[in-house]
């Protein structure tokens, strides 16, 4: 096991002869601003698991095809997850069609994170990320979801990462392995009262890699400026910023205390509106984009989208590699969305027009009304 920084292993050490920790998977002491026990591995799939299942490989019989038989949920009906999967959340998530999403990550024993403040962090081998999908299907309930699917991202040999998906059944009580990518209709009910059809796709192994892959780093939301943001551990505990957190467990191999994180690398909310129009745009970017447009370090060569690459030199005022002729020739145009390739394809669900192509049924409405006002912004 990583040992904690020394201030935080005395800390620990007074609580332990005092009878303060009684818990072993409390995660904040409750007087002090510092981390209780690290919290424990969690690794539940066969040894020699190093690669997603295909459709057509019996190899890997014992691979877990039940979200229960994984492990993560002690409790699967009542979503209770096992104690060791932390919980965390980002700055400037992936939108996923409206899904509302948590996510919790495991890292193994005596694992530690090599933290960078502008590329991707890297992870040890058997790191495990859970994220959990859940969907309001009418939208004047907005608090009652169907859960969709929850989905493990699995570090394995040689740096490398894969992800599988586990589709909840019509009850609810469990989730089967998705093995070949597939596409459900929802039956949604709008704020009119209208009903109406929308897609959902559900991912096969094969269809994580197109974002989670090598050049992305694998692990998408991992980043200094995806995670320095507040979480709220316990419910009768202030919330603790992440990074601050993470180093305290002895998960990083950088330490971070209040005072580093007001000066490191941060996100913007789209939704938080004391932000200026620029900052949440190019969060958002960085969040549902970069993974792919990262100028000659991404897979798709021209646009960086990275927030950490100054606007100036994203390349934004180019054509866009290999545009549709029938869509605008720039990708931003100042002053004028509907001139402007990049708004285009995010204010369409249709194939092949919409972006980013798969993953994504539904127009993120919130994202289009801040792009609009932001590029309009551009010709004052």
């Amino acid at each position: 096991m990583v040992p904690l920084r020394s201030r935080s292993s005395a800390i620990l050490a007074l609580l332990f002869a005092c009878g303060g920790v009684d818990d072993a998977h409390r995660l904040f002491a409750p007087a002090l601003t510092t981390p209780g026990p690290r919290p424990a591995a969690f690794l539940n799939f066969p040894a020699d698991s190093y690669q997603a299942p295909r459709p057509d490989d019996a190899s890997q019989p014992d691979f877990p095809r039940l979200l229960s038989q994984t492990g993560a949920f002690r409790n699967v009906a009542a979503l209770e997850v096992t104690p060791g999967l932390v919980p965390y959340d980002l700055q400037a998530p992936l939108w996923s069609d409206g899904a509302y999403k948590r996510r919790w990550m495991s890292l193994p024993e005596s694992g530690v994170i090599q933290v960078h403040e502008d590329d991707p962090w890297q992870v040890p081998e058997g790191t495990i990320f859970v994220k959990h999908f859940e969907m309001p299907l009418d939208d004047s309930q907005p608090d009652v979801r169907r859960r969709l699917e929850t989905r493990l991202l699995v570090a394995a040999r040689g740096g490398t990462a894969y992800g599988v998906s586990y589709k909840w059944n019509a009850d609810e009580s469990d989730a089967e392995l998705v093995l070949e990518g597939e596409t459900a209709s929802l039956s949604m009910r709008g704020a009119d009262g209208v009903d109406y059809e929308q897609p959902y796709f559900y991912p096969g192994p094969r269809d994580c890699t197109y974002c989670h892959s090598a050049t992305s780093g694998y692990v998408l939301g991992l980043r200094t400026r995806q995670l320095n943001r507040n979480y709220q551990y316990r419910s009768d505990f202030p919330a603790s910023n992440q990074l601050v957190a993470w180093s305290g467990w002895g998960f990083l191999d950088h330490d971070f205390d209040n005072t580093a994180t007001m000066i490191a690398p941060r996100l913007a909310s789209l939704a938080d509106e004391s932000e200026p129009l620029e900052q949440r745009v190019r969060s958002y970017w960085d969040g549902n984009c970069a993974m792919c447009h990262a100028g000659k370090e991404g897979s798709v060569l021209g646009w960086d989208a990275r927030f950490v690459t100054p606007m100036d030199q994203q390349g934004l005022e180019r054509a866009p590699r290999g545009g549709n002729p029938n869509l605008p020739s720039m990708l931003i145009d100042p002053g004028k969305p509907d001139d402007s390739y990049i708004f285009v394809r995010g204010d369409t669900a249709e194939q092949p027009l919409r972006m980013p192509p798969i993953g994504r049924n539904r127009i993120d409405a919130t994202y289009v009304q801040v792009l609009q006002q932001w590029i309009e912004s551009l010709a004052e």
